[in-house]
């Protein structure tokens, strides 16, 4: 709709937007709202799994350290990994190499269970440390032997784990690589 004025020897136009106009332009916005919220959704999932591997380089970092001040791996019984006593000896086997109870958390696992607070009464890990026996050089000798895995394949690309030489890995591309038993014809 286009009105126009007359002001001596000179028109004035006011131009308006058609009913049409105004729709096509509310689409293509919606749109590109749709598309942005599934890559900020992405990018989210991005930066909790790189939350979950700084996680772990830290663990790593601190089992190093633990094996260099003490001479072996930490003695964590592993009959009862769901029982606070197990939680609770991690956290403290670290806590003095800067390894408090936020560094056990996977940010991924903590938003989908809601949020909740922590308890230090009931404290949560969802990394679990790998047993050794208590020779000094047992957590380096095998280069494939895990220090820590994730407990929830939260990333949907598998669980993740690092190894003795601090490598991360996801479980899934570890399937991937793996190669099939032969079987007999």
């Amino acid at each position: 709709m286009m009105v126009r004025f007359r002001c001596g020897k000179f028109r004035l136009r006011l131009a308006a937007f058609t009913l049409l106009e105004v729709m096509t332009s509310v689409v293509v916005i919606a749109i590109l709202a749709v598309m942005g919220i599934s890559t900020f959704g992405f990018l989210r999932a991005k930066a909790e799994r790189a939350k979950c591997v700084r996680n772990l380089q830290g663990l790593y970092a601190a089992g190093a350290s633990y094996l260099t001040d003490n001479g072996a791996w930490p003695q964590i019984s592993t009959l009862d990994i769901e029982a606070p006593a197990f939680s609770k000896a991690w956290i403290q086997a670290f806590q003095p190499y800067g390894i408090g109870h936020v560094n056990w958390i996977c940010a991924t696992v903590q938003t989908a269970i809601g949020d909740p607070p922590y308890d230090p009464d009931e404290p949560r890990i969802d990394y679990l440390g790998t047993g050794f026996d208590d020779k000094p050089n047992s957590p380096w000798q095998w280069p494939t032997h895990p220090w820590f895995i994730e407990r929830a394949n939260a990333h949907g690309d598998g669980n993740l784990i690092i190894f003795t030489n601090g490598q991360i890995r996801s479980l899934d591309d570890m399937k991937k690589e793996a190669r099939p038993i032969p079987t007999k014809p």
